[in-house]
């Protein structure tokens, strides 16, 4: 979208407030601010990033969200558009390989975006497995660039758009109504392998045996494109897009908790922060999680975002270790022997399961200023149910937490334990409590296909025509790239709207 002198005049005079320092959050308002828009951020945080926040204790750094970064060239297009170069201001590495899997009987398979290696891996885990291997990734590549132009590529602007013949054709084509498990299953025949390649549907928190077929796009995103480790962990993205923001004349404002919206008639006419300043705006965007924002900010609890699904959480684990281990990779995954099992404890149960996935990212591998010399900021994510679920997060904390460790010891770091020097955690009671997520949900709402497109909330208010929205739980999706691709839409809309 090219922005006129004489549009940049006019938005001068405009002031826009932007409600949450997360990526969203930040994106809008660099590029709001190079957009001549007169912009106020405010953050109840102390740092930028929100789930993507990293934090430095006793010189071990640790991302404190997500720890893999997809799809470079969605954050490439967003810097340009306000004359950055990502590349430059973000120096990142493609790692290879893109992890290694661990099962309990010492098997390893290792995945890699060099579809070579991947095969050869899969011959030695198990014989016979590769056949089918790039028939199944050619359709995860075709799901992904469907995806990419129709569903996520450009804005929802109502059913009519969304329901055009390509788009249904494309929904019918992709295994929109097909089980991602059930199509893993049928074209491996080793369970293990099936699960191999089709758990990243967890990363929307979604089991794959319950998600949409389409989802193997995102199989796409690690093998076909690979998987980047920015220099000084994924928070080195949130600090790039605050200077970046900066830069461009936004006003950046963190310990300043937002705890009213002001409103006459069908607009927003200022905000109130917890210290009480009253602050006047033209537009409001909000980052914060959607159905924190309706219900607590916009006092509408009985908005449908609180209502539709949720999806499940995560246990973090961050560990000083005073000696890293030398032959564990960037990321590494410790399997269970049942994935399907282990989904139904999850997402069905609402527990922690008996024999749990458990993801391990070591970023001295590709970083040593991640940690001390010869030490390592080792992390652990264990899927978990959110705070629906019947965990009793308060009075299990430490017995999960030691368990989780002790699991990792036995299956693939030995010593681990004597190795420690400190461990800390968060639970979904930290996300819904310090984040705000609702119900402790990690993701945001789920991406079942009664909650994707039009169906997913919109990302302006429905009668508040100057009220915006970006992040995990509004359109078009959670993840890093696809709530910064969110950002840009609503900032195009802001802009049309505003105009």
């Amino acid at each position: 979208m090219r922005v006129t002198r004489s549009e940049m005049s006019a938005a001068s005079s405009k002031h826009i407030a932007i409600v949450g320092a997360g990526v969203a959050g930040l994106t809008a308002a660099a590029l709001l601010a190079h957009r001549g828009f007169r912009v106020s951020l405010f953050e109840k945080q102390s740092l930028p990033g929100g789930r993507a926040a990293a934090m430095t204790w006793d010189g071990f750094t640790f991302d404190l969200g997500p720890t893999l970064l997809f799809m470079p060239d969605v954050y490439r297009d967003a810097f340009a558009r306000w004359g950055g170069d990502f590349d430059r201001e973000v120096p990142m590495l493609r790692l290879r390989p893109n992890y290694r899997l661990n099962y309990a009987d010492g098997k390893q398979l290792v995945i890699s975006s060099f579809l070579s290696e991947t095969m050869r891996s899969l011959e030695a885990f198990a014989p016979g497995s590769s056949r089918g291997f790039l028939r199944y990734f050619a359709d995860a590549a075709d799901a992904y660039q469907r995806s990419r132009r129709l569903f996520v590529g450009e804005r929802i602007r109502s059913f009519a758009h969304f329901l055009s013949p390509e788009r249904i054709a494309a929904l019918f084509s992709t295994g929109a109504f097909r089980r991602l498990g059930a199509q893993a299953s049928r074209s491996f025949g080793d369970p293990r392998v099936a699960g191999a390649l089709s758990f990243q549907s967890m990363y929307l928190g979604m089991s794959p045996f319950d998600a949409p077929l389409l989802y193997r796009l995102l199989l796409f995103t690690e093998l076909g494109e690979g998987i980047f480790f920015p220099f000084g962990g994924i928070g080195a993205l949130p600090r790039a897009l605050d200077r970046a923001a900066r830069r461009n004349g936004a006003q950046l404002r963190y310990e300043s908790e937002i705890a009213a919206i002001e409103r006459h008639g069908k607009r927003v006419v200022a905000l109130r922060t917890a210290g009480g300043e009253r602050i006047e705006c033209d537009a409001l965007l909000l980052n914060a999680d959607l159905p924190y924002a309706y219900d607590r900010l916009l006092g509408e609890p009985e908005h449908r975002s609180l209502r539709m699904r949720h999806t499940p959480s995560a246990l973090l684990v961050y560990v000083a270790l005073e000696e890293r281990y030398e032959d564990l990779l960037h990321h590494e995954f410790v399997m269970p022997d049942d994935l399907r099992a282990t989904c139904n404890d999850i997402f069905r149960r609402g527990r922690i399961p008996e024999d749990p996935a458990i993801y391990l990212c070591a970023p001295s591998a590709s970083d040593p200023s991640m940690a001390p010399p010869g030490k390592e900021a080792l992390y652990l994510l264990v899927p978990a149910p959110s705070l629906e679920g019947v965990v009793d997060w308060a009075g299990e904390r430490e017995a999960i937490v030691a368990r989780a460790l002790r699991i990792v010891e036995e299956r693939r770091l030995p010593g681990l334990r004597s190795r420690i020097r400190w461990v800390r955690s968060r639970t979904p009671l930290e996300f819904q409590n310090e984040l705000f997520l609702d119900r402790g949900s990690a993701f945001g709402l789920s991406h079942d296909l009664l909650q994707i497109g039009p169906m997913r909330p919109d990302n302006r208010h429905a009668t508040l025509e100057n009220c915006y929205f970006a992040g995990a739980s509004t359109r078009p999706a959670t993840g890093l790239p696809l709530v910064m691709l969110g950002a840009l839409q609503s900032v195009d809309r802001l802009c049309e709207e505003l105009g």
